[in-house]
């Protein structure tokens, strides 16, 4: 009888250096079915997968003529799959922190005619893969677990993610079919009316790039790192504008020196509604400029006959005009007949009179001045909860309740920090607190005078549950005094609409 060595579990971990064991094909094999083996270029005798070498994975070509298993196909219950997909998006390398200590992560999203989905690569097998993988390269795949996918974070239309291994191989197919990035893109206008946190893809001709300018993370494993983002402001055929904010590697596509209009189509981005409504990329977003497609030459077509003579405004700004909401404006007591925010996250603008603020109960709150976030009062210190950190100085943050009046009727509207300052005449909220505990007269001088001025504001009204109980909040998004003379000429044209003249 032969000696022979036992084969390795397949738990057992390997080092990057160690050559699988060969299993002997008798009794044992029959009994428990051998598993793909990672390509070996000790015994393989062509370059058919990836293998790791150096430290990175390195990629063959590839003559497999094995039938690839659809994307729609893959699930947990079925684990022996070959994908032939082309990879759409790669996010860089991320560190992150749990009760095992540090670890090293980065994803893919794959894409074949079917579908697409996501992967995930741990650890070693990160560093083995991440400089060697490329974006628009297709590869057929072998190997990794699949589980369902978590869709707090991902994006892709599958329900099942794929977790990488070190068994997992790669193959470059050059020449192989696949399906391109494609997009649904979103107007500009159609997005201003997307709940926020919501994903989109967009399409738009740049007509600013901002200089690089840098952030510190406030929150997370990586809270105290600096990172750099760019800002840029894009149009389409609505003629209106929005500022995108570029961040990670998606930065670098532009620069603030480059003059030509070049056109942006990105795959992924986040909707915001700070400062009104903006876009940010994600981690997992894909950006081209100029891609070769329909939408990017008609977008062309039209700015180059058309767009490049106009002068665009962020939707922030544009939407709180008085003349550019007559489309949406609204009056108080259609915000309860219409059921505005019932179904849906509403925009609409009103028109009308501050007629009081609320200053009797909890106005404004103490905030970590880094992140905004409520900190706790720990005698002559502040604990704040989201970063677990003691902090010396709070800063107050209005909250503050306003109720607004037109001649239908009256809504109560919250005001966060920014416009209830502007409501109140620039004042902050730490003064009006300062001169509330000392009975200071111009605390109530201050809400006076604030007090009977119209406005047109810029709203979004949407349901939110409290104590199981729904019911609508209407919050402002915007802020101008009533100009005048743009007023008079808007409401003619109403009259003339209704009575036809």
């Amino acid at each position: 009888p032969r000696s022979e060595a036992p084969s390795p579990s397949r738990s057992e971990p390997r080092t990057a250096n160690s050559t699988p064991q060969k299993r002997d094909s008798g009794a044992d094999a029959r009994t428990h079915p051998t598993p793909p083996t990672p390509y070996d270029p000790a015994s393989a005798g062509g370059a058919r997968g990836g293998r790791f070498s150096g430290g990175r994975g390195v990629l063959e070509r590839s003559d497999d003529e094995v039938p690839p298993t659809p994307i729609a196909a893959i699930s947990p219950f079925n684990n022996k799959w070959t994908i032939q997909a082309r990879l759409v998006v790669k996010s860089d390398t991320k560190t992150y922190r749990n009760a095992r200590g540090e670890g090293r992560l980065f994803h893919v999203d794959l894409l074949d005619s079917t579908g697409d989905i996501r992967g995930t690569f741990f650890n070693d097998t990160a560093d083995k893969w991440h400089d060697t993988l490329e974006v628009n390269k297709v590869y057929r795949i072998k190997g990794g677990v699949v589980k369902h996918a978590h869709k707090m974070y991902n994006t892709t239309k599958s329900d099942f993610e794929i977790t990488f291994s070190r068994e997992t191989t790669f193959v470059l197919c050059e020449n192989a079919a696949a399906p391109q990035v494609s997009y649904t893109f979103s107007s500009i206008e159609e997005i201003e009316k997307k709940e926020p946190q919501s994903i989109v893809d967009v399409i738009g001709v740049m007509v600013e790039v901002f200089p690089l300018s840098s952030v510190t993370i406030k929150v997370g494993s990586n809270a105290g790192n600096t990172v750099e983002k760019r800002d840029v402001m894009i149009v389409d055929q609505a003629k209106k504008g929005m500022r995108l904010t570029l961040w990670d590697r998606h930065k670098d596509l532009v620069s603030e020196n480059d003059n030509e209009k070049h056109i942006l189509a990105v795959k992924g981005v986040r909707v915001s509604d700070f400062g009104g409504c903006t876009l940010s990329t994600t981690r997992s977003a894909m950006a081209e400029l100029n891609p070769d497609i329909p939408e990017a030459h008609a977008l062309r077509g039209w700015f180059d006959a058309e767009g490049a003579g106009a002068t665009y405004l962020p939707i922030a700004l544009s939407v709180s005009k008085s003349n550019d909401l007559a489309t949406d404006r609204v009056t108080c007591i259609d915000i309860k007949e219409k059921q505005l925010g019932a179904e849906q996250v509403d925009y609409f603008s009103l028109k009308a009179w501050v007629n009081h603020f609320k200053h009797d109960g909890t106005w404004n709150y103490p905030a970590n001045p880094e992140n905004r976030k409520k900190v706790i009062r720990q005698g002559d210190q502040w604990f704040c909860e989201q970063s677990q950190r003691v902090i010396t100085n709070a800063e107050r943050r209005y909250i503050m309740q306003v109720s607004v009046s037109d001649i239908t009727g009256s809504q109560w509207v919250t005001a966060f920090d920014d416009l209830a300052k502007q409501l109140l005449g620039g004042v902050s909220a730490d003064e009006m607190q300062e001169w509330q505990d000392s009975d200071n007269p111009e605390f109530a001088k201050t809400f006076a005078r604030s007090i009977w001025k119209p406005y047109v504001f810029k709203v979004r009204a949407k349901t939110e549950t409290w104590n199981d109980e729904k019911r609508v909040k209407c919050t402002l998004v915007a802020a101008n005094l009533v100009d005048w003379t743009s007023g008079a000429a808007e409401l003619r044209k109403q009259i003339q609409k209704e009575f036809q003249l």
